[in-house]
């Protein structure tokens, strides 16, 4: 198994007062060309979302397909969303494939958005944001053909005394 650093080719966005009215603050738009890395059976990719500010806490994830993932095969693909040091922190693995036909564009992780879990989801000192995506052994991720996603975080910087 090998794992493939990739870099967005878009930054993260920080989203406009209208925007933020659902409550979040940031967004990450993900495309399948973003994260066709790997020719392994069971290669992963992490895409780099940047750096939580120093002192933070994180109150809500979710991701929403705008466009179906599909692939050239019948293997399956989850997205998780955390940190370099606990990966699947604030959106546990979610399929994106499921038999190489892909789920269906709207919301994925938690309906709520809230995190599965408050362990991490706030400190004083910056952390490193990940998405990490995962195939099965029947496929690579550089067999997808299809597939658009954004993730949606609220994250809020914390001013100490």
């Amino acid at each position: 198994m090998a794992n493939t650093d990739v870099t967005l080719a878009t930054a993260v966005d920080t989203l406009s007062q209208q925007e933020r009215s659902a409550g979040f603050t940031h967004k990450w738009v993900i495309d399948y060309t973003d994260i066709d890395e790997g020719t392994g059976s069971t290669d992963t990719v992490t895409a780099a979302l940047g750096n939580t500010p120093t002192s933070f806490f994180v109150t809500k994830c979710i991701g929403y397909i705008t466009t179906a993932f599909a692939n050239g095969g019948s293997g399956t693909l989850t997205v998780q969303v955390g940190t370099d040091g606990d990966p699947n922190n604030y959106m546990a693995a979610t399929a994106l494939i499921t038999t190489g036909t892909g789920t269906t564009a709207g919301p994925i992780g938690a309906a709520s958005g809230v995190i599965p879990t408050l362990a991490g989801s706030a400190g004083t000192s910056s952390d490193v944001l990940e998405a990490l995506f995962t195939n099965s052994v029947g496929d690579s991720p550089s067999t997808l053909t299809a597939g658009k996603l954004v993730i949606l975080m609220q994250i809020a910087e914390i001013e100490l005394p």
